[in-house]
């Protein structure tokens, strides 16, 4: 019994060093990563967003085949879409061209990730290399169903070290771009990964967020202008929401949205108190109410029991 048992470990052992050993390509389309970026400049104001970046079909640059990388902004469901570069992979490799967090334009190419390096190796992400890391650890983190490498770095530059590379997602500190972007010498700056989403599902979720698209980041959706005399209740709540508005508009418009950003729950709300019914599964959502204008008045965060 005890040497069927020994034996039944080390199959064990066997299969999740044999999956954690499948290389696991860059993906190439229907993928999301959201990264979190404040910042200010002088005695601008403080600005926070939510950069959306997204692959939308190749582009060439330079007679070079590229996967399209683009920024969405505005509406989760039909955003704007622009593009701002392109990314390949070649034996393990992936290489980037294109702007940057901060708009610039980089006309030679990036080695934005080297799965192929080992423990004690250094990366030169570009030509020159003033932008480098050394890899400190190699291990192995489940994704989803199956196991990826996962990369502990030293990139000698940023906000967070050590950074952390996952296979066929990327950095999942600071962001998808964040360790080959200029810092500006003016004011401060700081960015961070929130979520990688692939095929509608979130694959890995900073444990410092709640959600994939925290929707007072969405680009195109400002912070409430005011403060309103409105509550939503009960929270957490069941099958309906309750919305008492005490403020001085007639007509709100209401939003519910999920993790994923998608809109769930939409509802045109009349009069002083409103029930809302909602036939949703359970789960953190995002409440938005917003005036005849489109100025949000109240943004809240509701559990679904």
């Amino acid at each position: 019994m005890k040497q069927t048992i020994i034996i039944a470990g080390m199959l064990l052992l066997v299969t999740l060093n044999a999956k954690a050993q499948d290389y696991v390509p860059f993906p190439t389309g229907n993928v999301n990563w959201n990264v979190f970026y404040a910042g200010t400049c002088e005695e601008a104001p403080p600005d926070s967003i939510l950069i959306r970046y997204a692959i939308h079909g190749d582009t060439v640059i330079n007679d070079i085949q590229y996967l399209k990388l683009c920024i969405e902004e505005g509406d989760t469901l039909n955003p704007i879409i622009r593009g701002i570069g392109g990314l390949r992979e070649n034996d393990k490799k992936i290489y980037y061209l294109g702007e940057t967090i901060f708009s610039l334009y980089c006309e030679e190419e990036f080695l934005l990730y080297d799965f192929t390096k080992q423990i004690g190796d250094t990366i030169k992400h570009d030509p020159e290399g003033l932008f480098f890391s050394v890899i400190l650890d190699i291990d192995s983190v489940l994704i989803g169903d199956g196991y990826r490498k996962r990369y502990s770095i030293d990139n000698h530059w940023f906000y967070h070290n050590p950074d952390y590379i996952i296979e066929g997602i990327g950095s999942v500190v600071n962001g998808l771009l964040g360790h080959i972007s200029d810092i500006p010498t003016c004011g401060t700056h700081y960015w961070e990964h929130v979520c990688f989403r692939e095929n509608g599902i979130v694959k890995y979720l900073n444990p410092a967020f709640d959600e994939c698209f925290p929707s007072h980041l969405l680009s195109g959706v400002k912070p409430p202008a005011y403060e309103p005399t409105i509550q939503l209740y009960p929270n957490p709540f069941k099958n309906e929401i309750v919305i008492v508005n005490q403020h001085n508009c007639s007509d709100l418009f209401f939003k519910l949205i999920d993790i994923n950003g998608k809109t769930v729950i939409t509802s045109s709300i009349k009069g002083n108190k409103v029930s809302v019914p909602v036939n949703i599964s359970t789960g953190i959502y995002n409440a938005v109410l917003i005036d005849g204008s489109g100025k949000i008045l109240i943004t809240q965060k509701m559990v679904k029991e």
